[in-house]
């Protein structure tokens, strides 16, 4: 018997190829589903559910071009091989350098933040420093910003110029993008309205390039707490270092476009001095060095002096390479600079620290530390080469802030004013003998305990205190919700200050620390524990609260100069802090001594806090029993008080060898060292 053979047939193209004769399962599916809507949208009922899923649609496609289109950020993990670093010895200013500078001495400050448009630390030192050298009246203050729009509601300003400045486009060649820039003047007198010519600051406001999507969102902010959000699609980094190509053009411009008049008395200036601020100016520094023609300048170049306000934060600041290339050619910078990068970030403060001229600190206590002690700090690696290298060379320096009261002032703050909590201005005129004599009910010189009574009294009247707490003893703290101001001794402070019925008002804004975890309290102890974390809030009452408050809470870690106390000493209130060096700069504790300002508690190590937080809660125990003691003395309540605001005061700008002469010194160091690199060309 024959075997059986598979039996087969020839494959016929048509089988072979049924796509071409036939659809696809697929195609099938969908060609019912479009007809199912089509029947669907033909009744009624239907159209507007149909209407909506297209439009839910239609959202989803858009929000997925943008997201293709849209600059990425590098999220890459920072990965640091932790370092040592020998000590040096730190050498400070050479105060043999005359203070004062050469009359017409041309400074800019490049910031994001000043005058109206602060929110933190930098804008209040921008803000404070231009505002002293512009009243100084012997020297040419500018200021260069973004142009926020809240900024037009506020000041009548006048266009300057339209500039020009190259970015990439999608296939990575380079285009010009034209902006404006705007300018006004703020006024820095005390009397707007004196006949003598007002003292100014020239604040020069840059603003977005019109039609370049997405760099013309840039800066709509529309009031100050929005200053450092950027509007998507534009991402933070293609903000930041768009103003910083844009505010070098315009330096540039202002130092080559000098004319001076036929028949002026003096020659005109450019750019003597340009002063960034933060390491998000940092790279101004590089934009200036590619722009820089020495043929094209009819000024010298300019000295640049970099200051660093924050040794926590700042380091960490970093662009995406791919966002940094939009704007510049790194080439093969990252091989030959691998310091300044870290996976696929680059990191510009220590570029500054490097090619800066100068390089100030807002410490001069921390600014020692950081290189005679090695003071440790996150991510110190970043930064630490550079400023060890600058150190050597008396090229870091340390200038202690002053106190900025155009911000926060107890005695013409416009809602002090209203409501009759503003501070009396006779602080040095004050007639001691009087007030005995007249008691306190019946004393013709006003008093600050009548001020910070009526505070806390508008507070109850808008329903944010209540009438109990007219009674009560207030500690306050505002700061930002973050580890390094000492949080983690909140708990055992709330559980003293309950024991003793004390109101406690926390002020601030989200940051590393879980404030989640305090809110508990707020629901247990309604009646003295108010959390408030609404940063527009805290701008528009910060200063009734702190004029209400009796103890200020500042058990930070890391304050740079402490401003957050000295501005508790300017509003009445005496210190409980740790007894950080720092603060030890003009806080004085209560050790004996009968002229104090503070309760000051030792900071055993500042990475556990649990072994301080005896010594705390006996600090701020003594407060509140002193407070108490005080409150049936109200005479010497009075001068108590009144002491507080002197020693603030103390603390201005233009102190006796204080930060306005140190860092003229710091210019004319600046100016020098830039002559003798400018002679070996």
């Amino acid at each position: 018997m024959k075997p059986l053979k598979a039996r087969t047939r020839s494959v016929s193209p048509t089988i072979r190829v049924p796509s071409e004769h036939t659809p696809k399962p697929f195609a099938n599916r969908f060609r019912r589903t479009i007809n199912q809507i089509l029947i669907l949208f033909e009744k009624q009922r239907y159209k507007h559910f149909i209407y909506f899923v297209l439009l839910i649609l239609f959202l989803v496609l858009f929000h997925t071009i943008l997201s293709l289109l849209s600059p990425k950020e590098g999220n890459d993990k920072l990965l640091l091989e932790k370092q040592t670093y020998d000590s040096i010895p730190y050498i400070g200013l050479d105060q043999n350098i005359p203070a004062e500078l050469t009359n017409g001495t041309t400074i800019y400050h490049v910031s994001r933040e000043f005058g109206p448009a602060t929110l933190g630390r930098i804008g209040q030192t921008v803000t404070g420093l231009a505002r002293t050298q512009a009243d100084n009246g012997s020297l040419d203050v500018n200021v260069i910003i973004p142009y926020y729009p809240f900024i037009k509601k506020l000041y009548k300003s006048q266009n300057f110029a339209q500039l020009e400045v190259q970015i990439r486009d999608s296939h990575q060649e380079w285009q010009p993008i034209k902006f404006f820039v705007n300018r006004f003047l703020w006024n820095v007198s005390i009397n707007p309205n004196d006949p003598e010519e007002p003292r100014v600051v020239q604040v020069y406001i840059i603003g977005a390039p019109r039609g370049i999507f997405p760099l013309n969102l840039a800066f709509t902010a529309d009031g100050a707490t929005d200053i450092y959000s950027s509007r998507y699609p534009l991402s933070r980094d293609w903000e930041d270092i768009y103003f910083c190509k844009a505010a070098a053009e315009l330096i540039t411009y202002l130092n080559a476009e000098i004319d001076t008049p036929l028949f002026a008395l003096t020659e005109s200036r450019g750019v003597d001095v340009v002063h960034l601020h933060g390491s998000s100016n940092a790279l101004v520094i590089e934009f200036m060095k590619s722009l820089y023609v020495r043929e094209k300048f009819k000024m010298p170049q300019p000295a640049i002096v970099y200051t660093i306000h924050d040794h926590i934060k700042e380091q960490l600041y970093s662009n995406a390479i791919d966002n940094v290339q939009k704007f510049i050619d790194l080439k093969n910078y990252p091989k030959i600079k691998p310091k300044y990068f870290n996976g696929r970030k680059m990191y510009p403060s220590a570029i500054a620290i490097d090619q800066a001229q100068m390089v100030t600190f807002t410490s001069e206590i921390i600014a020692q530390e950081v290189v005679e002690s090695s003071l440790n700090f996150y991510a110190k690696e970043l930064i630490m080469p550079s400023i060890l290298n600058r150190a050597i060379k008396g090229e870091w320096i340390g200038i202690t802030n002053g106190i900025e009261t155009t911000l926060f002032n107890p005695f013409d703050d416009l809602l002090l004013l209203e409501t009759n909590s503003n501070f009396p201005k006779n602080i040095d005129d004050f007639d001691a003998a009087l007030l005995y004599a007249e008691s306190i009910e019946n004393s013709t010189q006003p008093l600050i305990t009548t001020s910070k009574f009526n505070a806390k009294l508008h507070l109850v009247r808008e329903g944010l205190l209540s009438k109990e707490d007219l009674n009560r003893t207030m500690v306050l703290f505002i700061g930002n919700f973050q580890y390094d101001k000492g949080l983690e001794f909140f708990q055992a402070a709330i559980d003293l200050l309950i024991s003793k019925d004390v109101k406690f008002i926390i002020m601030g804004q989200e940051s590393d620390f879980p404030i989640s975890s305090l809110k508990p309290f707020v629901n247990y102890y309604p009646n003295n524990i108010v959390i408030i974390d609404d940063v527009e809030f805290r701008l528009n009452w910060g200063n009734l609260y702190r004029a209400a408050a009796d103890i200020l809470f500042v058990p930070s870690k890391t304050d740079s100069f402490g401003l957050m106390a000295a501005e508790g000493l300017l509003f009445g209130c005496p210190i409980v802090g740790s007894g950080s060096e720092k603060l030890k700069e003009y806080l004085i504790s209560k050790t004996g001594v009968s002229s104090y300002n503070s309760y000051l508690f030792n900071l055993t190590d500042e990475n556990n806090s649990e072994l301080s937080i005896n010594e705390m809660k006996i600090a701020l125990n003594n407060s509140v029993n002193d407070l108490i003691k005080l409150n049936n003395d109200p005479i010497r309540k009075e001068f108590f008080i009144r002491n507080l605001v002197k020693d603030a005061l103390k603390l201005g700008w233009n102190r006796p060898s204080g930060p306005f002469e140190e860092y003229n010194r710091v210019y004319q160091t600046a100016l020098l060292k830039l002559r003798k690199i400018l002679k070996k060309y």
